[in-house]
C-alpha cells in the first residue's frame, strides 16, 4: 500500500486543482500560494495578455493569472513525473516479459515500483521525468491557450448579437431616445442581447462609475473587444460622436449593411455545414462500418478481435459523434437568435448573489424580514405549482421539460417492476435489460419530442405573425392613436396566430395594467428571444415617446427578416438531414447483415472435429458468436441515437431538435435488430 501513496498524493493534488475552478476559497488560496512562490518572476505586465485576458472576459489580473499558471505547471509537472515513474515501471516490466518470451502481462503487478532493479528503476524515472515535463509544457501552454479560446468564443457571440443590437440601437434612436439612454438600456438587457450587450456594459461603467466620456468610452470598446467586427463599428461610431454626425443617419447605414451580411454568413455557415455533413457520412458513419466488417472477418479467419469491436462501438463511435455533435454546435451558434425569455436577471442565482454582496446595510433590519421573505419565496413557489397543476397542458406546452418529472417517475418503476426477468435464470439475461433500457429510452425521448416539437411549432406560428401584427400597430400609432387603444383596434381584426394573445394584452389594460405590464406579461406567457427583443424595444421606447411608429416599423422589417433567413436555413438543412438519414440506414442494413445472416450461417467449428485446421474457417472455434452479436447489436443503437442527434442540430441547431430524430432513429434500430432478427 505505501508503494502506492505517491500516487494517492498526486490524486489529491490534481484535484485541489480542478476544485479551485469552482470553489472560490480554495481558488484564493491557491492565488495567494502561487503570487508568493512565483510573483515576483515575471510580474510585467505583457501588453498583449493583458488585452488577451480583457478581451476574454477573465476577470483576474495579469500578475495572478501568470502566477497561478506557474504553479499549475509546476504541480501538474510533478504529478505528471510521478505517475510517469509507474508508467514507466509497468511498461519495463512489460516489455521486459516479451523479451523473456512469457509473453503479454496485464495485471496490477506490474506498476509495482518498490519491486524494480537499480536500473529498471533509472530507465522508469527517465521515463517520469520526460512525461512530467511533457505535462508540465502541456499545462503552461493550454493556460494561455484559454484565453485564447475563450476570447474566440466570445468573438463570435458578440458578431452573431451585433445585428440585432444595431436594430436595436436605431430603433431607440430614432423613438427620441438620448443616446447615454440607449447605452444604458442595452447593458440591461444581456439575455436578450447576449455577449454584445455585455460590451456596451463596460461602456456603461466607464461612464457612470468612473466619469468617463460616452466618445471615449466608445472608443476604448475597439481597444479592449476580440470582435473585429464590433471594433470597426465602437470605432466608427466613435468618430460619428466626435464630430457631431448624425447617430440615427450612421446606424441607418450600419443596420442595412447588417441585415445583407447576415444572409452571407447564413450561406457561409451552410456552405460549411454541407462539408461537414459529408465527413460525417465518410468518418463516423461509413468509416466505422467498414472497420466493423473488417475486423469481424479478421476475427472469424484470424484471431478474437471482440475487444477491438468493443473500443469501437462503446468508446470511439460515441467519441465521434460528440465531436461532430460539439463542432456543429459551435458553427451553428451565429445561426441560432440571440436571448432566451427564461432567463430574466432578476431570477439569476448569479445577480441575486452578486446584489447580496453589495449590500451595506447587513441585510434585513428588522427581525421578521428573513422570516417573512422566506414565506414570500415559498407562497411564490407554491403558486407557480398550483398554476402549473391547474393548467397542465398549457404549461406542458410553455415548458416542454416538464414532461419528464411525469415519464421519468413512470419509465423508472415499468422498468422496475419487470426487473426480475433479467435474473430469471440467476443471472443477468444482458438481452432482456438491453429491451427494457431500450425501451424506457424510447418512451421518454420520443414523448418529450412530441411535447416539443407541438411547442415549437406554436411558437413559430406566433413569431410568423409578429411582423404583421407590429406593422398594423406601427400605422395605428403614426395615424396618432396610443398604443392602448392601437391593441383594441387591432384585435377586432385577424392577426392570426397572435389573435388570443392580443386579446389577452387587452385584456389585461382594460383592467388597469399599465401598457408596459401587459406586453411584459405577454413576454412571459410565449417565452421566445423575437418576441423578448420586440418587447424589450417597445417598452424602453414607450418610456422615450408615445411616437414610437419608426420603432415599431423597424422591429417589423427585423422579425421578417429573421422569419425569412430562417425558412431559407430550414430548407438548406433539410438536404443534410436526408443525407444522415441514409447513412444511417445504410449502417442498419450492414449491421442487420452482419448480425443475422453472416454470423447465424458459419458452420459449428466443434461440429467439424478433426477437419476444423484443415478448413480456412479454423479460427471459428474460439469466436463466441453471441458476444459478437450483441456488440453488433450494441453498435447499431448508439449509432442510432447519436446519429438522431446530429441530424437534429444540423436541421435545427440545436440538441432537442434531434431527439425526435433520436427516438425515429432508435424505434427503427430496435425493430429491425429484434423483431425482423
Amino acid at each position: 500500500m505505501l508503494a502506492l501513496l505517491p500516487l494517492a498524493i498526486v490524486l489529491v493534488v490534481l484535484s485541489v486543482f480542478v476544485v479551485a475552478a469552482f470553489d472560490d476559497r480554495i481558488n484564493a488560496w491557491l492565488a495567494r500560494i502561487s503570487i508568493a512562490a512565483f510573483g515576483d518572476r515575471g510580474a510585467e505586465s505583457e501588453i498583449k495578455r493583458t488585452r488577451l485576458l480583457r478581451a476574454a472576459s477573465i476577470g483576474t489580473p495579469y500578475r495572478e493569472y501568470a502566477a497561478k499558471t506557474r504553479l499549475y505547471s509546476v504541480g501538474v509537472g510533478l504529478c505528471g513525473a510521478i505517475a510517469g515513474v509507474y508508467v514507466g515501471a509497468a511498461v519495463v516490466t512489460i516489455v521486459g516479459a516479451f523479451r523473456d518470451g512469457r509473453g503479454l502481462i496485464v495485471e496490477p503487478a506490474v506498476f509495482d515500483v518498490s519491486s524494480l532493479g537499480g536500473s529498471t528503476l533509472a530507465m522508469a524515472s527517465v521515463i517520469g521525468l520526460l512525461i512530467g515535463g511533457m505535462t508540465a509544457f502541456a499545462m503552461y501552454a493550454a493556460r494561455w491557450r484559454l484565453p485564447l479560446v475563450r476570447a474566440d468564443a466570445r468573438r463570435r457571440r458578440i458578431e452573431a448579437g451585433l445585428p440585432r443590437m444595431v436594430a436595436f440601437t436605431y430603433a431607440l434612436t430614432r423613438g427620441g431616445m438620448s443616446f447615454p439612454d440607449v447605452l444604458r438600456t442595452i447593458s440591461a438587457n444581456e439575455r436578450v442581447f447576449g455577449e454584445s450587450a455585455a460590451e456596451v456594459r463596460i461602456a456603461v461603467r466607464n461612464i457612470d462609475l468612473f466619469n468617463v466620456d460616452i466618445v471615449t468610452a466608445i472608443q476604448d470598446l475597439s481597444d479592449t473587444t476580440p470582435s473585429e467586427q464590433f471594433g470597426t463599428f465602437t470605432e466608427n461610431l466613435s468618430s460619428v460622436l466626435r464630430s457631431g454626425g448624425d447617430v440615427s443617419a450612421f446606424l441607418r447605414e450600419q443596420y442595412e449593411r447588417y441585415r445583407e451580411e447576415a444572409e452571407d454568413q447564413q450561406t457561409e455557415i451552410l456552405n460549411v455545414l454541407a462539408t461537414t455533413a459529408e465527413v460525417y457520412v465518410t468518418v463516423v458513419v461509413a468509416g466505422m462500418l467498414f472497420l466493423v466488417t473488417i475486423l469481424l472477418i479478421i476475427g472469424l479467419t484470424v484471431g478474437d478481435t471482440l475487444i477491438i469491436i468493443r473500443v469501437l462501438a462503446y468508446v470511439v463511435i460515441p467519441a465521434g459523434n460528440v465531436l461532430f455533435l460539439a463542432y456543429l454546435l459551435d458553427i451553428t451558434r451565429p445561426l441560432r437568435v440571440t436571448g432566451d425569455a427564461r432567463l430574466d436577471s432578476d431570477e439569476n442565482p448569479e445577480t441575486r448573489r452578486a446584489i447580496r454582496s453589495v449590500e451595506t446595510d447587513g441585510g434585513y433590519t428588522r427581525p421578521k424580514s428573513a422570516v417573512n421573505h422566506g414565506r414570500l419565496i415559498a407562497y411564490r413557489r407554491l403558486r407557480s405549482l398550483r398554476e402549473t397543476l391547474a393548467t397542465p397542458l398549457e404549461s406542458l406546452v410553455a415548458r416542454p421539460r416538464l414532461v419528464l418529472y411525469v415519464t421519468v417517475p413512470l419509465v423508472v418503476v415499468a422498468t422496475a417492476a419487470r426487473s426480475p426477468a433479467v435474473f430469471a435464470d440467476g443471472t443477468v439475461d444482458v438481452r432482456v435489460l438491453d429491451d427494457f433500457l431500450v425501451q424506457g429510452a424510447i418512451a421518454l425521448i420520443g414523448t418529450f419530442a412530441i411535447v416539443y416539437e407541438y411547442s415549437k411549432r406554436r411558437l413559430k406560428r406566433l413569431e410568423g405573425a409578429l411582423p404583421d401584427l407590429l406593422e398594423r400597430l406601427a400605422s395605428l400609432n403614426e395615424s396618432g392613436t396610443s398604443i392602448a387603444t392601437s391593441f383594441d383596434r387591432v384585435r377586432e381584426s385577424d392577426v392570426g396566430a397572435l389573435d388570443d394573445e392580443v386579446d389577452r394584452i387587452w385584456r389585461d389594460m382594460r383592467w388597469g395594467s399599465t401598457a408596459e405590464r401587459a406586453l411584459l406579461r405577454f413576454e412571459t406567457r410565449v417565452r421566445t428571444p423575437s418576441i423578448t427583443r420586440v418587447v424589450t424595444l417597445i417598452t424602453n421606447a414607450m418610456n422615450a415617446s408615445n411616437e414610437i411608429g419608426p420603432v415599431l416599423r423597424i422591429a417589423a422589417d427585423q422579425a421578417r427578416s429573421d422569419i425569412q433567413l430562417r425558412r431559407q436555413r430550414t430548407q438548406e438543412m433539410f438536404t443534410y438531414v436526408v443525407v444522415v438519414y441514409v447513412s444511417f440506414l445504410v449502417f442498419l442494413v450492414v449491421i442487420a447483415a452482419l448480425e443475422y445472416v453472416l454470423i447465424p450461417s458459419l458452420p459449428d467449428v466443434s461440429a467439424l472435429g478433426e477437419r476444423a485446421s484443415a478448413t480456412p474457417i479454423g479460427g471459428f472455434a474460439d469466436v463466441d458468436r453471441d458476444a459478437y452479436r450483441l456488440a453488433f447489436f450494441h453498435t447499431g443503437l448508439i449509432q442510432a441515437g447519436l446519429s438522431g442527434l446530429v441530424a437534429g442540430v444540423m436541421g435545427g441547431g440545436a440538441i432537442e431538435d434531434g431527439l425526435k430524430h433520436a427516438a425515429i432513429m432508435l424505434s427503427i434500430t430496435y425493430v429491425v435488430l429484434t423483431v425482423f432478427g
